[in-house]
């Protein structure tokens, strides 16, 4: 396997983090990730994976990268708002092979481009469908208008490098590059499940995990914050 020398195409997350941090189910996750096999009209039969270019299994536990789980958290909102997985698979591969990226929904540019690109998409093939959604709405208006691009930061080339899962005022930042992408207090650098841990640890004490942590109590609350919302958000 070559070397990956890029922090966003490391394999890192697996479906759980994927569950916990963007709220994808897990199965959902897998089955995206990896395909899954089904009966139809009695006979057994198998679709591919969606997503993930660079997903892969080690040692049997399957792992993602920085840049597929915010194509997960992307195609999770388009499923949400009604846009059909043909739709997605033609315009995923229309992108890819325009763009010559394997993880077009991750760019910056598919925010800036994408309606013009999925205008001409639409004419290309005689589908209106994938020019609208309702009523003279195109498809990735409903998506931009989601806060999804607002809590992603950006290299220069346009590729997504940290994700605010909670908003930026949340203080809880998902960066690849550091402790191995688990969530952590942006500020200071502490996972969110340590800083958690040691508060269930503690008869639930602010103070005292601020304390042996030094950290300000304001960052313990934050941390605080995430995990409960993370968690019933799951």
């Amino acid at each position: 396997m070559p070397m990956i020398t890029d922090a966003t195409a490391t394999p890192l997350f697996t479906p759980a983090d994927a569950e916990r941090i963007v709220g994808a189910p897990a199965s959902t996750t897998r089955r995206w990730l990896e395909g899954y096999a089904f009966a139809r009209k009695g006979e057994r039969r198998t679709k591919g994976p969606r997503l993930g270019p660079s997903a892969i299994r080690i040692d049997g536990v399957l792992l993602m990268s920085f840049l597929d789980l915010v194509e997960v958290h992307l195609a999770r909102i388009m499923r949400r708002q009604g846009v059909s997985w043909s739709n997605i698979d033609r315009a995923a591969a229309f992108f890819r092979e325009s763009w010559h990226n394997p993880h077009p929904f991750a760019l910056q540019r598919f925010r800036s481009d994408s309606r013009s690109v999925f205008v001409e998409l639409g004419r290309g093939i005689g589908d209106n469908s994938l020019l609208q959604l309702g009523a003279n709405q195109f498809v990735f208006d409903a998506l931009i208008e989601q806060s999804l691009f607002d809590v992603l930061d950006f290299r220069e080339d346009g590729v997504p490098w940290r994700l605010w899962p909670h908003g930026r005022d949340a203080q809880v930042v998902v960066d690849p590059a550091r402790s191995f992408g688990q969530p952590i207090l942006d500020a200071q650098g502490v996972p969110v499940r340590i800083i958690t841990a040691a508060y269930a640890a503690n008869d639930n004490s602010v103070d005292h995990v601020a304390r042996w942590f030094d950290l300000p109590v304001q960052a313990v609350e934050a941390a605080i914050r995430y995990e409960v919302a993370a968690r019933l958000a799951a």
